[in-house]
């Protein structure tokens, strides 16, 4: 089995009457619970364990970890990411931007921010044995849209803490929310030499700025 961490601390968790319905408007966000599966969570919403898997852009047979989120779409955005033949794009493409590795492929962040990040990350893993990544594929670089359902979910309760749009640091392609808290700490050591540091969301561990070196 390949083991996966699907989303991050900054994903929103949902109630289990929205998870019900796969008649949703949009793909909702879902908190995986300790024994939950591809299997099971596709189940509960009406959906192939292939179609669950293809949006999320994840193999069949990965082991979710509790506590991380994956997206559990709609029929119609299903079908289509099993028509494109993999995953729907979370984060909409974006141009003259540069990008950091992840488990949930390339992800944007402006030029600047993503050299100074793989070039951390690259003394992270030579130094620490840490690798650095975006916990979600949301994590980076994300569109004022998809800031503002983060936002309503928060507000709504269903989320953890997100800013209004317009206002995050994710919007401009200079923030990322780190996978684990080895991450932060790593980064708390040698992000300064990179322009890495905590500025905003004082109480979210996950969250680090780009602020220029």
């Amino acid at each position: 089995m390949l083991r996966w961490a699907i989303g991050g601390s900054l994903a929103c968790s949902i109630g289990a009457a929205l998870l019900a319905s796969a008649a949703a408007v949009a793909a909702v966000p879902h908190t995986v619970l300790p024994g939950e599966s591809l299997w099971s969570i596709s189940t509960a919403n009406n959906l192939t364990t292939r179609t669950v898997a293809a949006y999320n852009g994840l193999p069949e047979d990965a082991q979710l970890l509790a506590g991380t989120t994956l997206l559990v779409p709609t029929v119609e955005e299903g079908a289509a990411a099993l028509a494109s033949g993999g995953a729907a794009t979370s984060v909409a493409p974006a141009t003259g931007m540069g990008y950091v590795p992840s488990p949930y492929g390339n992800l944007p962040l402006v030029p600047s921010a993503a050299n100074a990040w793989n070039a951390m990350r690259a003394e992270a893993l030579e130094v620490y044995g840490v690798d650095l990544y975006p916990g979600g594929a949301m994590s980076a670089y994300r569109t004022s849209e998809q800031q503002a359902q983060l936002y309503e979910a928060f507000l709504a309760g269903f989320g953890a803490p997100a800013n209004p749009p317009g206002s995050s640091s994710h919007e401009a392609g200079t923030a990322v929310d780190v996978e684990t808290p080895e991450m932060r700490s790593v980064i708390d050591q040698i992000g300064w030499k990179y322009g890495w540091s905590k500025v905003h969301g004082p109480n979210e561990w996950w969250h680090v700025d780009y602020v220029g070196g």
